[in-house]
C-alpha cells in the first residue's frame, strides 16, 4: 500500500512542474499539501500522514536527480558557443520555393517555413505560395559540443531562460548541434545576454 501510495504521489507532483519545483526548492508546505494530495487522489483526508511521508522521501530524490541534471546542462552549455545573424525574415509558404537561398528549412503539415535573408525573402514575395513573411528578425546560433545530443534539457533550458524574460522565439530550429533561435530584432540584446551567460565559460 505505501508503494502505491509512493506512486501515485510522484505522478500527481509529476503533472506539475510548478509544484515539483516548489519541492526541490524546499519552499512547499508538507503538512498542507499532503492534506490537499490526500483529498484530491484519495477523495480524502485519511492518507494524509503517508502522503506527507512520500513527500519528504521524494524531495531528496528530486533534488539529487535535478541537481544531477542541472550540472550535466550547464557543462553543455559552458562549452557553447553563440553566433547571430542579422535582417533576417521568416517565409511561410504552402509549396517548396524555387531558386531561394536559405539559412534554415523546415516542412510540416503541408507548411513550409525557410529562415533567409531579407534579400531572398524580398524575392519570394512574387511567388503565390507564401502564406506569409516576418521580418524585422534575427538569427541567434548556439553552437554546442557532440554530447548535446546525449544530454536531456538542454534546448529546454535555453528556451525557458528565454521565456522567463518574456522573450519569445519566432522559429526554432535543432540541427544537431546547432540550436538556431529567431527572434524580435528588439529582443536581440536581451536574448543576447541571457545566452552569453548561460554559454560562458566559469
Amino acid at each position: 500500500m505505501e508503494e502505491n501510495i509512493s506512486e501515485l504521489v510522484w505522478l500527481y507532483v509529476k503533472k506539475r512542474p510548478f509544484l515539483k519545483e516548489m519541492l526541490r526548492e524546499r519552499i512547499a508546505n508538507y503538512s498542507s499539501l499532503a492534506r490537499k494530495i490526500s483529498k484530491e487522489a484519495f477523495g480524502n483526508e485519511r492518507r494524509t500522514n503517508a502522503v506527507k511521508m512520500a513527500l519528504v522521501r521524494m524531495v531528496g530524490r528530486i533534488r539529487e536527480r535535478e541537481e544531477d541534471l542541472e550540472g550535466k546542462i550547464l557543462s553543455v552549455l559552458s562549452r557553447s558557443s553563440l553566433s547571430i545573424k542579422s535582417k533576417v525574415a521568416v517565409i511561410i509558404c504552402s509549396r517548396e520555393l524555387e531558386r531561394i537561398k536559405y539559412l534554415s528549412y523546415a516542412e510540416s503539415g503541408g507548411i513550409i517555413i525557410y529562415v533567409a535573408t531579407l534579400q531572398e525573402a524580398e524575392k519570394a514575395r512574387r511567388s503565390k505560395s507564401v502564406v506569409r513573411i516576418e521580418t524585422n528578425l534575427n538569427l541567434m546560433t548556439v553552437h554546442s559540443p557532440p554530447s548535446l545530443e546525449d544530454t536531456p534539457g538542454v534546448i529546454a533550458h535555453v528556451l525557458d531562460s528565454l521565456a522567463e524574460e518574456g522573450i519569445n522565439v519566432v522559429e526554432f530550429v535543432s540541427c544537431y548541434t546547432d540550436t538556431l533561435l529567431v527572434v524580435k530584432e528588439a529582443d536581440t540584446a536581451r536574448a543576447y545576454e541571457i545566452l552569453s551567460s548561460l554559454t560562458a565559460d566559469e
